[in-house]
């Protein structure tokens, strides 16, 4: 699994799927070499009503704003 978060300090976050519901997913989380797991997390309310792929709160950028070279919402 890999982090869909863009360079970050702090808890890394990758993307299992939909939960079933509707604004939110689920998600492995962990910490350096710590054992995943598993949480729901609601979608990113991101603002001007452009599309986010990660949950509400997240560390650093927004998917829309990572580099080229970053892969977001994939796993």
């Amino acid at each position: 699994m890999q982090c869909q978060l863009s360079a970050h300090d702090g808890d890394h976050f990758g993307l299992l799927g939909d939960d079933g519901m509707c604004g939110t997913a689920l998600w492995l989380r962990w910490h350096g070499m710590s054992e995943a797991e598993l949480v729901v997390l609601p979608d990113c309310p991101a603002p001007g009503g452009e599309g986010c792929c990660l949950f509400a709160d997240h560390a650093e950028q927004h998917t829309w704003e990572d580099t080229p070279e970053e892969a977001p919402c994939t796993s």
